[in-house]
């Protein structure tokens, strides 16, 4: 049955789904937040996993912007979990030789795009495939899992959806040179949603024009904000967040993820 659904914009949204939980607490009362280390083939990486502590729902992929596993990203990942998922969200520069950590806005940007530009794409996707088992062997997973991108983590969510990875859905916020990205005889096997600004300086109208046509010839959705900027969901990104395409873009996104469940 559907049910209300507080997003972290505090607007709330009816979903079609039954994500579950009332409104969060303080505590955080009803979910689980560990630190894990997740082993793969290629070593060791860091994820923050935060899960409801009883009962079953998706789980959420979580994949960071460039500045890494911040409290920003534990937020949105508290909040889903306190209605009903499982979400991990795995810190891709775990391997880093320079910078492991969080990276601050906007102090160090040139240290995050430096940073971003030594990160292994294929061996962050191989990372992906590790957090997506993860998920589906969490007891509190229902086997469906969503990939939420942002800015960086926008590539990933294509690619994703096109490579195999086992998902029901992947949504990108202001993804970050998606075009690069793209193939020409890509089929995604899921539902994939893109969501831009029209006034993203890293989505240029050459770039939103390469995204829009293989979205289109795939039937994938592409949505965009008016007047919203890169970077238009990150509240601490006082510059360029917008309130209004924020709590849209969400909304849209909760609704997705009401229907897995």
């Amino acid at each position: 049955m559907p049910e209300n659904l507080h997003s972290p914009y505090h607007e709330t949204h009816e979903v079609d789904g039954a994500l579950k939980g009332a409104a969060p607490s303080a505590s955080g009362q009803g979910i689980t937040r560990t630190e894990i280390e997740v082993e793969t083939d290629q070593g060791v990486f860091d994820a923050y996993m935060t899960a409801v502590e009883s009962g079953r729902g998706p789980g959420v992929l979580m994949v960071s912007t460039i500045f890494g596993l911040n409290q920003v990203l534990k937020d949105w990942s508290d909040e889903l979990a306190i209605h009903g998922c499982v979400v991990i969200a795995p810190n891709l520069f775990s391997r880093d030789p320079e910078d492991r950590g969080v990276l601050a806005l906007p102090h160090d940007t040139e240290r995050a795009i430096a940073r971003a530009m030594r990160l292994d794409f294929a061996k962050s996707m191989g990372d992906l495939r590790y957090a997506i088992a993860t998920l589906k062997n969490h007891a509190n997973c229902n086997g469906n899992v969503v990939l939420l991108g942002f800015c960086l983590g926008g590539p990933y969510a294509w690619r994703a959806a096109c490579d195999g990875l086992d998902i029901e859905a992947a949504v990108s916020f202001h993804g970050s040179f998606v075009s690069r990205y793209l193939k020409p005889d890509d089929k995604p096997a899921c539902r994939v949603v893109f969501h831009y600004g029209d006034s993203d300086d890293l989505a240029p109208p050459p770039e939103l024009a390469a995204v829009k046509a293989a979205s289109d010839a795939s039937g994938s959705e592409f949505i965009v904000y008016q007047g919203a900027r890169h970077a238009f969901m990150v509240k601490a990104d006082r510059q360029n967040y917008n309130p209004g395409a924020a709590m849209q873009s969400w909304g849209h996104t909760m609704n997705i993820i009401g229907k897995l469940f």
